[in-house]
């Protein structure tokens, strides 16, 4: 059972949520609601965004954009964008440890 769930964003076949409870990002199917997979693992996260890097503008650079090794933000996981998209901090996924250079993990 899931709860005390924290904003929600929709993408495709997917609902993306915040759960307050153990501090991660979950990953829900839309439609059967069965297949649940915890992403990442955040504190006091109170909302989430989707953003797809094809329907955002070229233009516009920021914090999480990819380095030339391929990598977001220069980031090896997850790359959370700031409000102001200038800064950004690294996350990893669940089962993961963020090294010592606050990029990569391990």
């Amino acid at each position: 059972q899931i709860r005390h769930l924290r904003g929600l964003a929709v993408f495709e076949n997917y609902l993306y949520t915040t759960n307050s409870d153990n501090l991660s990002i979950l990953r829900i199917n839309r439609y059967n609601g069965t297949d649940v997979q915890s992403l990442a693992r955040l504190d006091n996260t109170k909302e989430i965004r989707v953003y797809q890097k094809r329907t955002q503008t070229a233009v516009r650079s920021h914090a999480c954009e990819v380095d030339p090794s391929g990598m977001p933000g220069g980031c090896s996981h997850i790359c959370l964008l700031s409000n102001n998209y200038k800064a950004r901090t690294c996350r990893c996924r669940t089962g993961f440890i963020l090294g010592s250079d606050g990029r990569s993990c391990k």
